[in-house]
């Protein structure tokens, strides 16, 4: 396994991130984008490699988050569609092991629905991202994504066993679900991995501090991660009001990697 951060978007954010990642010994970076991914230009994304190159760091995955390709709406969806072929060119730019990206609403609250409306509508656009060579991976439960449970994955393997799952166990607790029976089933299906802390108090999500300050039970995943022999990147998600800018953005990491570094050989 191998260590990256969500890297900044911003060129001079960036600049520093890799640098930051090179003198850390982080082996890679990532980039997610939401609605200002429609702005981003290719221009950008060239010279976004040019800047991992020149500090050795990979990226180790592109995100395109919060499009609904399976929106009923014929317009909103075509502009979605256009959105992931770019991003799979862009990913392919960067130079990006993983595209990540939601399954998309077609019908809210219809797994069926929405698992048919994915298999006539996704498989184009995985084997652009497979010809381009990128593994896929889906993010659950927020986002216009239909795979809110195992469930919705579980249907869709049955078509598509390449599908692979971005495992978040914060956002999976968050929600509600057992984030540890996610890995322990399937972890053989997961494709990219967010290391992200959750800290409950009083009922409440009170902190998202670095790995090991909080209520993820990081030995477990790592132990079931180790089972099924997963080879990917642990990818570090500065979140929140207080981690994911100055002056504990840096601290997040390094501590998040103390952590972390215990599991790893």
């Amino acid at each position: 396994m191998r260590l990256a951060f969500i890297a900044n978007n911003d060129l001079p954010g960036l600049e520093a991130d890799a640098r930051f990642a090179a003198q850390h010994g982080f082996a890679g970076l990532e980039f997610n984008y939401w609605g200002d991914f429609a702005q981003l230009e290719r221009e950008t994304v060239v010279e976004m490699r040019r800047v991992l190159d020149r500090h050795g760091v990979g990226c180790c995955m592109l995100g395109l988050w919060g499009w609904n390709h399976l929106a009923p709406d014929p317009q909103e969806r075509a502009t979605a569609h256009a959105m992931l072929q770019r991003a799979i060119e862009y990913a392919g730019l960067l130079g990006a092991e993983v595209l990540t990206t939601g399954g998309g609403v077609a019908v809210p609250g219809n797994l069926q629905a929405n698992v048919d409306e994915f298999l006539g509508v996704f498989p184009p656009f995985l084997d652009a991202a497979h010809a381009a060579g990128l593994a896929t991976a889906f993010y659950a439960v927020h986002g216009n994504s239909f795979f809110d449970t195992l469930d919705a994955y579980e249907a869709v393997w049955e078509h598509r066993p390449e599908v692979t799952i971005k495992y978040d166990p914060a956002n999976w607790q968050h929600a509600g679900e057992d984030y540890l029976a996610v890995v322990r089933r399937h972890g053989d299906k997961v494709g990219h991995v967010h290391i992200k802390e959750h800290l409950y108090h009083a009922g409440d999500l009170a902190s998202q501090p670095a790995a090991g300050m909080g209520d993820i039970e990081w030995g477990k995943v790592m132990a079931f991660l180790y089972e099924h022999a997963y080879s990917g990147y642990l990818s570090f998600e500065p979140h929140g009001p207080l981690w994911s800018r100055p002056p504990l953005r840096e601290k997040m990491l390094l501590l998040s990697r103390k952590h972390l570094d215990q599991f790893l050989l």
